[in-house]
């Protein structure tokens, strides 16, 4: 059967003809409601609750995601290959990774700019993060752990090379399309962001300027493994029986890069700029630990570099946010104002300055 295009044409008949016995425990669908839960967070797909009858009197619910539908945001999407990264990483990746991450039910797609996946509702056993909020230290901690795993267990792993359809950092569509996102927000932070972050901030933002290309290289050198790039605590999930569990969400942007990149985006973007301040060493040094233990070789003067390297990268994101993103909403502007703030005070407080 074709694959829907909307969660709204999703139908009882296709769901029992895609759905494995895992999602309904051998049940037929009997009605399928949809409610959008991506509202703020969906840039660049469709995601909704789908509440489901079954023909045994019970009741379940999973998570559908499927392409955006706004033209130009559809349009970085397909540049991007993002849906085919999201799809080939529940599929091909996570099964034999050490990360938790929704169960799926269904992972298919038509073409560069059709795919459904059909995950786990995380919503009912676990409780997502709120990056606006921020992150305790114990969560980044757990985070910290699994990341460590994830990126051990494929670090220089012998099958990255034909990983093709991941990117790296330096890939051809990032280095013509960031330096210039960075750029557009320059101007905004001079004249509009002076009352909310440190004039330092501002300064060592200017100076990254002329160099970001260089920038970009720099973070692309190795050692490779395989990251998530997006470890934003609204990308997180914990559970709620106390066992410590972590699971992510949201594949689209995973790569073939640095892991400490991962490290520098969480703790940079996501913890509350005096706990990360004062706890990112011990965070980082936490990560090292756990990687070399399990056998990796990687200084601890190379993981210092690459966390600041990657922490002035990651001031790509701040520009993006303040210089082109549409807030949308009052959680929106919270969400632009956590996050811009957050990596232009961490970048001086952990002085990233010194490695240009």
């Amino acid at each position: 059967m074709a694959l829907p295009t909307t969660p709204g044409d999703i139908t009882v008949d296709w769901l029992n003809e895609v759905l494995a016995d895992d999602a309904t425990g051998g049940a037929v669908v009997t009605s399928v409601r949809d409610e959008n839960i991506g509202e703020g967070t969906g840039i660049f797909g469709e995601i909704a609750r789908l509440h489901l009858d079954l023909d045994d009197g019970g009741s379940t619910s999973i998570v559908a995601k499927m392409p955006c539908t706004e033209p130009a945001n559809l349009e970085v999407a397909l540049m991007l290959g993002i849906y085919d990264r999201e799809i080939k990483m529940f599929s091909e990746v996570i099964p034999r990774s050490p990360m938790g991450a929704p169960t799926c039910h269904l992972a298919a797609q038509e073409g560069p700019g059709s795919f459904v996946l059909l995950m786990q509702d995380m919503g009912r056993d676990w409780e997502v993060g709120d990056q606006v909020v921020g992150a305790t230290i114990p969560q980044a901690e757990a985070i910290v752990d699994v990341l460590a795993d994830f990126h051990a267990h494929w670090w220089e792993h012998p099958e990255l090379a034909s990983m093709d359809w991941l990117p790296v950092p330096n890939a051809p569509q990032y280095v013509a399309a960031v330096p210039g996102i960075y750029r557009a927000g320059i101007p905004v932070l001079t004249s509009e962001w002076s009352d909310r972050v440190p004039a330092a901030s501002i300064e060592l933002a200017l100076a990254v300027d002329p160099r970001f290309e260089e920038l970009i290289e720099r973070t692309a050198a190795g050692p490779t493994t395989l990251i998530h790039t997006d470890t934003r605590l609204d990308n997180i999930f914990f559970a709620k029986d106390g066992s410590g569990d972590v699971a992510f969400i949201d594949f689209q942007l995973a790569l073939r890069g640095r892991g400490v990149a991962d490290i520098a985006y969480l703790v940079g973007t996501s913890v509350p700029q005096p706990a990360a301040a004062a706890n990112w060493e011990s965070l980082l040094r936490r990560w090292h630990d756990r990687l070399t233990t399990q056998g990796v070789d990687y200084s601890w003067d190379d993981a210092l570099l690459g966390y600041k390297e990657s922490a002035l990268y990651y001031l790509s994101g701040a520009m993006s946010l303040i210089g082109t993103f549409d807030a949308g909403n009052e959680r929106g502007a919270a969400l632009v104002d956590a996050y811009s703030t957050r990596i232009l005070n961490h970048v001086v407080d952990i002085d990233a300055g010194a490695v240009l």
